[in-house]
């Protein structure tokens, strides 16, 4: 309980700092405006992770994707799956943020970057989110490689959804929303040739992420800039531990004034 009261301090305080605390920035802030992602080490970390997140700041989660829609059987025919996918897109988003915060603090790096760090959009402008994984044979679905990349064009985000959907990777979040319907599809699909639910479910377990800050590398702190231009920053888990543990979350600008 001492852990959870500390992580959950901590949370809030990063939270809070992020969003800024003053009321009136708060009100005028752009929709979306805040994106979290967040590594752990072990599916205990990440499920108060996710409970901060979803359940007392009431963001939307992308990752884990725990329960679609929320509370309700997945359907069992695929025509009933169909009338909910644009609701289940929605909930995803595009993938589009003004300010993103970073915790790696978890994972190995391969290259750099496995700190707290945070990112601002240029003034006026929209940050643009990729969120992909490489599947593995698992219910729920766990994921060899989540690829995460970030513009400031959307149209370069839409490129590398393109990129990694022709790799056969699954495109959770891009400006792309054919893409996310295409990944719940197959999601639903899995689950159908099963009859297993939780082979629709992204727990947000990998083996490897990979986060390409190439195209925004400027926007990074002075510290991480010129490792963020050379490659893209690898991340894998630590000695001892098999693999990363996800959380992918958005904050909007009404959540953000309600703080």
């Amino acid at each position: 309980m001492k852990k959870f009261t500390y992580f959950l301090a901590a949370t809030l305080s990063f939270v809070l700092w992020l969003g800024g605390l003053s009321p009136a920035l708060a009100q005028s802030s752009p929709k979306p405006a805040l994106g979290i992602t967040s590594l752990y080490n072990n599916p205990e970390d990440q499920k108060q992770g996710y409970s901060v997140y979803h359940d007392i700041l009431q963001y939307a989660v992308a990752i884990p994707a725990q329960e679609i829609p929320q509370g309700v059987p997945i359907p069992q025919t695929k025509e009933e799956f169909q009338k909910l996918l644009p609701g289940l897109v929605d909930k995803l988003g595009d993938g589009s943020v003004t300010k993103a915060w970073f915790d790696f603090q978890a994972a190995q790096a391969q290259t750099a970057g496995n700190e707290l760090f945070s990112v601002n959009a240029p003034s006026g402008q929209k940050l643009y989110t990729v969120v992909a994984g490489d599947p593995a044979l698992s219910c729920p679905l766990q994921i060899k490689d989540t690829q995460i990349a970030f513009f400031t064009d959307a149209n370069k985000a839409i490129a590398k959804a393109k990129e990694l959907d022709a790799k056969q990777y699954l495109v959770y979040v891009s400006p792309a929303k054919d893409l996310s319907a295409k990944a719940l599809e197959a999601l639903y699909d899995r689950y159908q040739s099963s009859g297993n639910q939780s082979c629709f479910i992204v727990d947000g377990t990998t083996q490897k992420i990979t986060v390409d800050f190439q195209n925004i590398f400027a926007l990074l702190p002075p510290r991480l800039q010129q490792s963020a231009h050379q490659q893209p920053f690898v991340f894998t888990p630590r000695r001892g531990q098999d693999n990363l543990y996800l959380v992918n979350a958005r904050q909007t600008g009404s959540q953000l004034a309600g703080l």
